[in-house]
């Protein structure tokens, strides 16, 4: 489904200091643990969409045996990644590839998990994005997509740090906005996916599982 979407230009090399190793650094390996969790994928083949400088990526791999793709639209953001994998010691299961949403380049039923922090805001076709990521899940594997900062009060803690930002605050608010769980429960219906959107005071996510019964 597409629609007007807020241009996503960033410097990556500042995004990956700043945000990712800075603002954002405590969130990643709590959300690593909440995935593997929920899912309870913790070995094979993972995605982690749009994941820009790929540090969720670094902590998936720590916390469990997947080998993990970071599959970024940016040259910057993979070659960040790779650079980031090798820094943390997981090189030899993160790597990092360029590839959009919309057009994956992966084998249909080849991924035991894909996962994705923040990116389906910036999709140009969420719609097409979601039905891409069914596609290459393998049956019996996990998707988990949207956005969150692993608890509340680690949503606290970074809405205090970028009090002053108010650009990041009125972006932020109105993404949500434009992005209610309804409004990605209907792309499920749409796609015939068995799935839902877990929404709480720190998170929203859109959940599903691959059938292991294909028709």
């Amino acid at each position: 489904m597409k629609q007007e979407k807020e241009r996503y230009t960033f410097n990556a090399a500042e995004f990956n200091e700043k945000v990712m190793k800075g603002h954002f650094k405590k969130i990643y390996p709590v959300i690593a643990r909440q995935i593997l969790e929920r899912t309870g994928i913790t070995s094979g083949r993972c995605i982690d969409l749009g994941g820009g400088p790929g540090m969720l990526a670094v902590e998936l791999a720590k916390a469990s045996a997947l080998d993990v793709t970071v599959c970024d639209v940016t040259f910057e953001c993979v070659a960040l990644a790779k650079e980031n994998s090798r820094e943390h010691g997981v090189h030899e299961r993160v790597s990092a590839v360029q590839g959009t949403a919309e057009k994956l380049p992966f084998d249909d039923n080849s991924i035991d998990l894909v996962v994705s922090r923040g990116s389906i805001f910036f999709w140009e076709d969420q719609q097409k994005g979601l039905s891409e990521v069914y596609r290459v899940l393998r049956p019996g594997g996990w998707a988990y997509i949207g956005g969150g900062f692993g608890t509340a009060e680690l949503l606290q803690e970074i809405l205090a740090e970028k009090a002053d930002d108010v650009e990041w605050n009125e972006k932020r608010k109105e993404r949500l906005a434009k992005n209610p769980p309804g409004h990605f429960e209907a792309m499920l219906r749409n796609l015939g996916i068995d799935g839902g959107v877990e929404r709480g005071e720190a998170s929203m996510w859109i959940i599903f599982t691959k059938s292991t019964t294909q028709p």
